[in-house]
C-alpha cells in the first residue's frame, strides 16, 4: 500500500499508529527507569557529596580574600605600607575631611571639602555694578583690578566674575580669556568647585554660545575626562551635574566598564559615609549592589572615625572566579533579600547552601554544578545501553512524527491554497462578468438616454471583456505550464524592440489607470531565441504586478543591460515591497504575499509562477531584489549562449 494513503481519511488510523508507538516507547522506558532507580540514588548523592564540599572550599576561599581587606582597615592608625590592589579604595572620614586612597578611583565624595573662600564684601561693589545698576562693562573693569591680586582665591573669585560680566556685555573672546586664566588656578575653590572645572564648563557654554561646535567638544572631553577619571573632590550632586553637562557638549558615548566600576565605588563610599554619619554600627562588613554592581565594604567607626575598604567589581569578579576555578561548580552570594549579589543562581538545580552564620561571609553562599554531564560519567554499561536504546526508539518516534506532520501539513496548505486560488479566480471572474451584464442589460433595454453614454458603456464591455478575455488565458497557460503540454515556438527576436512593443501595448492600458512606464534602453542587443508570445506574457505579468502593488507611486521603470554572459530585463516600481522571507515563496503557485492579503488587492497568485516557468523554459533565470516600503525590482535574465 503506497505511504500516501496512510494519510488519506479516516485519520483514526493514524491515532492509532502513534498511540501504540507511545505505549511501546513508554513500558521500555518505564523498565529502564526501574532498572535505573538505584543507580541514579546512589548518583545524586555521590554529586551532593561532592557539591557540598567544593561549597566548603569555595566559603573558605572567599573568606580568606575578604579576611585580607580588612588590614586596611590599620588606615586608622596611619598610612598603609602598600597601595590597595585594583578595584579596591580605602576611605578615611573624620568631622571635618573625607580622603579616599589611592586618589582617582571613585568619581565624587560623600561630602565636599570645607571651603576657605573670601568674605562676600571682597566683590560687593563689582556684584553691585552688575545686579544693582546693570552695568556689566563697569563691573568688568572692577573685577579685572581684583584678578591682579596675589591671593588666589581672591583671583579664582575675580575671574569668574569677570567672565560673566564680559559674557553679558557681549565680550566673548575677552570672557574666553577670563575664564582660561581661571582654569590655570586649577584646584582653588570658587563657590564650592575647584577653579579649573568652573572654567572649563564656562568655556564650554561661551563656545557654545558661539557656534563652534568643535572647540566645544574638544572642552567638554577635557572636562569630562577628568571628571571621569576622579580628578577633583566633588560631593555626587555637583559631580553628576558638570558630568552630565561634559556628556552633552562632548558627544560622549556610553559609560566605559571602568567608569561603571568607579561609580559603584563611589555610591558605595556615599552609603557607608551615611551609614555611619547615623551612628548605625561601629564595625561590619557587607556586600551590596552599588549602581547595578557588586561592592564588598568593611568597616571599622567610632564617633570621630571611619575606616572603610571598598572593594569593587574589577576586585571582586576576579576573587569569584578564583574561588569556584577547577571545581566544577557555579552559584552566588545572595543577600537576605534573595538577589544575587554576584555571580547566578539556578533555582532548579540540586544546590549546597552555606549562610553567613556558618561561614562568617557577608551573604550566603549558594552553589550549583557546573557539569551535569560529569556528574553523570559514572554510570554503568548497562545503564548506557538502556539510554542509548531508549534513545533510537525516541529518534525512531520524533522522525516517523516528523514525517506524518510534515505530508499533513503540506496536504492541507495546498488545500488551502487551492481553496484561496479557487475563490481568487471567482472573485477575479465575477468582477467583469458582473460589469457585462448589467451594462448589456441597460443597453438592451435602452436605459442609457444619450450617445455619449452609450458609447462609454462600449468601451467599458470592450475593456472588461478584454479583462476577462485575460483572466482565462492566464488560467489555461498556467495549467497548460504545469501539465508541461505548452509548445514554444522558438524564433530569432530583436530584444530591444521586444521589450519596446511590449511596454508600448502595457502602456495603453496602465495610461486607463494613470500610470506611466518609463522604458531605459541603452546600445545594441543580439537576436535571442525566444518564444515572442510566452516571453510577453511572462514580462506583462511582471510589469502588471508593478501596477497592481504600487497603490502610491504610479511611475514603473523598464531596464535593459548585460549582466556578464546573459541579458538583464529588470522592472522596478516603488511599490509596497516585499519581506526577505516571502521572497522566494511568492514564485510557488497559488501564493500570495501577506501585504497584498492585507490590503485587499486582487490576484490569483499564479502571475509569478507562470513568468518562472516559461523564463526557465528559456534557459534563464527570474530573481526579486525588494525592501518593504521601498519597493521591488525584478529581473529577468537569459543567457547569450542562445544568441542566433
Amino acid at each position: 500500500m503506497p505511504f500516501a494513503q496512510w494519510l488519506r481519511p479516516p485519520r483514526h488510523v493514524l491515532a492509532i499508529f502513534l498511540g501504540i508507538m507511545l505505549v511501546c516507547g513508554g513500558a521500555l522506558g518505564w523498565l529502564g527507569w526501574q532498572v535505573l532507580e538505584q543507580d541514579r540514588a546512589l548518583e545524586r548523592q555521590r554529586v551532593q557529596e561532592r557539591l557540598d564540599l567544593a561549597t566548603d572550599h569555595v566559603a573558605a576561599l572567599l573568606e580568606r580574600s575578604f579576611s585580607d581587606l580588612d588590614n586596611y582597615l590599620n588606615f586608622l592608625a596611619g598610612p598603609a605600607a602598600q597601595e590597595p590592589p585594583e578595584g579596591v579604595v580605602v576611605l578615611l572620614a573624620t568631622e571635618r575631611a573625607v580622603s579616599v586612597d589611592p586618589p582617582g578611583r571613585v568619581l565624587f565624595y560623600p561630602a565636599a571639602p570645607a571651603s576657605d573662600e573670601p568674605p562676600a564684601a571682597t566683590f560687593a561693589e563689582g556684584e553691585k555694578l552688575e545686579f544693582q545698576r546693570n552695568d556689566p562693562a563697569k563691573a568688568a573693569e572692577f573685577f579685572r583690578s581684583l584678578a591682579r591680586s596675589h591671593d588666589s582665591r581672591v583671583r579664582a573669585g575675580a575671574l569668574l566674575r569677570l567672565g560673566r560680566n564680559l559674557r553679558k556685555a557681549g565680550r566673548n573672546e575677552e570672557a574666553l580669556g577670563a575664564y582660561g586664566e581661571l582654569a590655570q588656578l586649577g584646584g582653588v575653590r570658587v563657590m564650592g568647585v575647584p577653579a579649573e572645572l568652573m572654567a572649563r564648563e564656562a568655556r564650554s557654554s561661551v563656545l557654545e554660545a558661539m557656534g563652534k561646535r568643535d572647540a566645544v567638544r574638544r572642552e567638554a572631553s577635557l572636562m569630562y575626562r577628568s571628571l571621569a577619571t576622579g580628578r577633583w573632590t566633588l560631593p555626587r550632586a555637583v559631580w553628576e551635574f558638570h558630568v552630565e553637562e561634559a556628556r552633552r557638549w562632548s558627544g560622549t558615548g556610553p559609560w566605559t566598564e571602568r567608569e561603571r566600576n568607579a561609580l559603584a565605588l563611589s555610591s558605595a563610599a556615599e552609603w557607608i559615609y551615611d551609614q555611619w554619619r547615623t551612628g548605625q554600627g561601629s564595625r561590619g562588613r557587607r556586600i551590596l549592589r552599588m549602581e547595578g554592581r557588586p561592592v564588598l565594604i568593611s568597616w571599622m567607626a567610632d564617633a570621630g572615625r571611619l575606616a572603610a575598604v571598598l572593594a569593587g567589581p574589577a576586585w571582586l569578579g576576579p576573587v569569584w572566579k578564583a574561588a569556584l576555578e577547577g571545581r566544577r561548580v557555579r552559584g552566588a552570594l545572595v543577600d537576605a533579600d534573595g538577589q544575587a549579589m554576584i555571580g547566578s543562581v539556578d533555582k532548579n538545580a540540586r544546590q549546597a547552601v552555606r549562610t553567613p552564620a556558618a561561614t562568617r561571609l557577608p551573604a550566603t553562599l549558594q552553589l550549583t554544578s557546573a557539569d551535569s554531564s560529569g556528574d553523570l560519567a559514572g554510570l554503568t554499561a548497562r545503564r548506557r545501553l538502556l539510554l542509548a536504546g531508549l534513545a533510537v526508539l525516541a529518534l525512531v518516534l520524533l522522525t516517523g512524527s516528523y514525517f506524518i506532520l510534515r505530508s499533513i501539513t503540506r496536504e492541507h496548505a495546498v488545500a488551502r491554497l487551492q481553496s484561496e486560488f479557487v475563490s481568487a479566480v471567482s472573485h477575479e471572474f465575477r468582477t467583469p462578468l458582473t460589469s457585462l451584464r448589467q451594462l448589456s442589460d441597460m443597453l438592451s433595454k435602452g436605459r442609457i438616454p444619450t450617445e455619449e453614454l452609450r458609447q462609454e458603456s462600449y468601451d467599458i464591455l470592450s475593456r472588461e471583456s478584454e479583462r476577462l478575455q485575460r483572466l482565462v488565458e492566464s488560467v489555461l497557460n498556467f495549467g497548460r505550464l504545469e501539465a508541461r503540454a505548452f509548445r514554444y515556438r522558438l524564433e530569432d527576436l530583436d530584444p530591444a524592440a521586444l521589450v519596446r512593443d511590449l511596454v508600448a501595448e502595457f502602456q495603453e492600458k496602465a495610461a486607463a489607470q494613470g500610470y506611466r512606464v518609463e522604458l531605459a534602453q541603452a546600445g545594441e542587443y543580439p537576436l535571442i531565441r525566444a518564444d515572442r508570445e510566452a516571453f510577453g506574457l511572462a514580462l506583462w505579468n511582471l510589469l502588471d504586478n508593478a501596477v497592481k502593488y504600487s497603490p502610491d507611486c504610479r511611475t514603473v521603470w523598464v531596464g535593459m543591460a548585460r549582466d556578464g554572459g546573459r541579458l538583464a530585463i529588470q522592472v522596478r516600481d516603488r511599490g509596497m515591497g516585499i519581506p526577505a522571507a516571502e521572497q522566494k515563496e511568492i514564485f510557488k503557485k497559488f501564493v500570495r504575499g501577506a501585504g497584498s492579503r492585507a490590503s485587499n488587492i486582487k490576484g490569483t497568485g499564479i502571475g509569478l509562477a507562470m513568468a518562472r516557468h516559461i523564463i526557465e523554459a528559456h534557459d534563464g533565470e527570474i530573481r526579486v531584489k525588494s525592501e518593504p516600503g521601498q519597493g521591488s525590482t525584478f529581473t529577468i535574465l537569459l543567457p547569450l549562449e542562445k544568441v542566433a
